[in-house]
C-alpha cells in the first residue's frame, strides 16, 4: 500500500512539474493573452501582436510600420484640432497624397464625411483615378451614392467610361436602373440623357446639412 501511494505521489509530482514547465514556456513565447490597449504594466505599454496603441483619433496596431504610425498621428492631430470642419477637410486633402497606403482609406472616410457638396470635386476625382487604391475608391463610391443626383449621376457616368477601375460596371448598372435606359458605350448619349433626367428630377433644395 505504501509503495502504491509513493508511486502515485511521484507520478503526480512529475505531471505537475511538466505542466508548470509547459506554462512557463507558453508565457515566455508570448502566446498568453495581452491586456487591451491603453492598459499599463509598471509604466510599460502592452506588447504583442494583439496590442494596440492609441494615436490621435485612431487605434493603431503595434505591428504597423513607423511611416503608417506617423500618418495616423498626422490625421489624428488634424481631426482633434479646434479648426472648422471645412478647414479640417482642406488640411486632410493637403496631406492625403503623402499618407502611407494603409492610412489612406481611414483618411478618405473622414474626408468624405467632412467635404460639403460644393467642394466634392477636389476629392471625387479619385473615383476615376486608376492609381488610387481600390479601398480608397470604394470609400468615395459608397459616399457618392448618398450625394445629390446632380453630383452622383455625372460621376457615375465618368466612372462608367473608365474601364480601368473596378466600379465601372457597377456605375453602368446603376445608371441603367436610374434612367431606365441603356445606351451601351455611347457616352455622349448617356451625358445628354442624364441632363434631361436631371431637369425632370431636380434635387431637393439645399438644407445646409451634410446628410
Amino acid at each position: 500500500m505504501n509503495l502504491n501511494l509513493k508511486k502515485v505521489a511521484f507520478v503526480g509530482a512529475a505531471f505537475l512539474i511538466t505542466l508548470i514547465g509547459a506554462f512557463m514556456a507558453w508565457r515566455h513565447e508570448g502566446r498568453l493573452p495581452v491586456r487591451a490597449a491603453g492598459a499599463v504594466n509598471n509604466g510599460q505599454a502592452p506588447s504583442g501582436p494583439s496590442a494596440n496603441r492609441y494615436v490621435g483619433a485612431y487605434t493603431v496596431p503595434l505591428t504597423t510600420d513607423g511611416h503608417a504610425v506617423i500618418g495616423y498621428s498626422r490625421v489624428g492631430e488634424i481631426l482633434g484640432s479646434g479648426i472648422s470642419s471645412s478647414e479640417k477637410a482642406q488640411a486632410l486633402l493637403a496631406i492625403f497624397p503623402q499618407l502611407p497606403a494603409p492610412v489612406q482609406p481611414a483618411a478618405a472616410q473622414h474626408l468624405v464625411n467632412l467635404l460639403p457638396d460644393s467642394a466634392y470635386l477636389s476629392f471625387a476625382c479619385n473615383l476615376t483615378n486608376a492609381s488610387a487604391s481600390a479601398e480608397v475608391r470604394a470609400v468615395i463610391y459608397a459616399d457618392l451614392l448618398q450625394r445629390p443626383n446632380t453630383i452622383k449621376l455625372p460621376w457615375l457616368l465618368a466612372m462608367a467610361r473608365s474601364p480601368g477601375i473596378s466600379q465601372s460596371g457597377a456605375a453602368v448598372t446603376l445608371l441603367q436602373a436610374v434612367l431606365r435606359e441603356d445606351h451601351g458605350t455611347d457616352w455622349e448619349i448617356w451625358a445628354d440623357r442624364i441632363r434631361v433626367w436631371l431637369q425632370a428630377h431636380p434635387d431637393a433644395p439645399e438644407t445646409g446639412v451634410r446628410r
